[in-house]
């Protein structure tokens, strides 16, 4: 970066227009003790900078290359995933929703609330287009934490000479792990629990059990349409283009999220995963450890008027993959229903093979019932 210039605290011109917020302004809304008045820090100088933009074209993939996109996103998975400047709005509100699913899975008692982010971004500065990202990228984090009713604990910045990279991780603060003082008035946000703790281990698995009758259950926690750019796929595959899902609804978010914690927390969950990096069929594959599943896409299809396999199987859609027993299937199909929140049967567990295959049968009356909660179909090229 230049003399007399910060990526935290300096004032942003990108395409010509002047911000009125810092990046550090912006997290530090979040923070739950903000460190930072506003101000127009005049020991700093504006950082000018432009957006790069992807091609909108849609990226063509082949139906039946599925196994080897499979394993190629599955492998990607295992290694940190540099931060793609092109989509830095999808890929922020992506791993913030991640870094609060893979909670869900804790042993404990805790709600959405009571978790705190806390956030790095390592980052390169020197490429045309990176500052205007990493801005894209705190702006996101701005609107996306405050919308979602959680706070950030800290966040760091680091300069560094080799690619760009933001993490996000969640946890439960030791303050409000510990016993309330006697008398003391208790008042909690409408998503926090009293007295939350969270333990070291998982509460389920996320290997599929040996269940054939037992539900493969996918709930996403966004309403926007599937869309492969700036996808681990993409990545994977070397690909530039086509438009992102716009991960935009957290009143939804928190809405699933606290029925899911309540599912996992009494035990209903048998196996669990989270649908981030990858898309549905990675966190699929995952499960599928022992066991097969032959994966039934047709709430899915009907519900977004989704026709491409591509889309819904890769498209970066935060939500979970749940295995639960039939004697709970009602109860579960009851509380989701209860809060309008859509959920797709994909299947059941199978010894016959391992992995999953991908099918597309009718279920009687279910995919009109999503569809209708849905409300919505997606339309268009990625």
């Amino acid at each position: 970066m230049k003399e007399k210039e910060s990526a935290l605290y300096s004032h942003y011109i990108i395409d010509g227009v002047r911000h009125e917020a810092s990046p550090a302004e912006l997290l530090d809304e979040c923070m739950e003790f903000p460190e930072l008045e506003a101000c127009d820090y005049p020991g700093f100088n504006d950082v000018i900078d432009e957006s790069t933009e992807p091609p909108l074209e849609a990226v063509r993939y082949d139906i039946d290359k599925i196994d080897t996109y499979i394993k190629s996103t599955s492998e990607a998975t295992h290694y940190e995933r540099p931060f793609n400047l092109l989509y830095p709005e999808h890929f922020t509100s992506l791993q913030i929703a991640k870094a609060l699913l893979d909670r869900l899975w804790s042993e404990g008692h805790f709600r959405l609330g009571n978790l705190r982010l806390w956030a790095q971004w390592d980052w390169n500065t020197r490429p045309l287009g990176s500052l205007a990202s990493f801005y894209k990228s705190c702006h996101t984090a701005n609107e996306y934490i405050y919308g979602l009713g959680v706070r950030m604990s800290d966040y760091i910045f680091i300069e560094g000479d080799e690619g760009c990279s933001a993490k996000f991780y969640a946890w439960l603060p030791n303050d409000d792990a510990e016993e309330h003082i006697a008398g003391e008035e208790d008042i909690k946000a409408p998503y926090e629990s009293r007295h939350p703790w969270i333990g070291d281990k998982r509460k389920c698995p996320f290997t599929l059990q040996d269940d054939p009758a037992s539900w493969l259950i996918y709930i996403p926690f966004d309403t926007c349409p599937y869309r492969l750019g700036g996808s681990l796929l993409s990545q994977t595959c070397g690909k530039t283009g086509g438009r992102m899902p716009m991960i935009q609804d957290p009143d939804y978010f928190i809405d699933c999220y606290e029925v899911v914690r309540e599912l996992t927390e009494d035990g209903i969950v048998k196996a669990g995963v989270t649908v981030a990096d990858g898309g549905l069929a990675t966190a699929a594959y995952k499960m599928c450890e022992r066991l097969g599943v032959n994966l039934d896409l047709s709430g899915i299809v009907t519900s977004y008027g989704e026709n491409d396999h591509i889309r819904i199987l890769f498209g970066e859609i935060p939500g979970v993959m749940i295995q639960i027993s039939d004697s709970d299937y009602d109860y579960v199909d009851s509380q989701l229903i209860l809060q309008d929140i859509a959920y797709y049967p994909l299947g059941h567990p199978t010894a016959a093979f391992q992995g999953i295959r991908v099918t597309q049968n009718s279920k009687t009356g279910v995919a009109e019932i999503l569809a209708s909660l849905m409300g919505q179909a997606s339309e268009g090229e990625d």
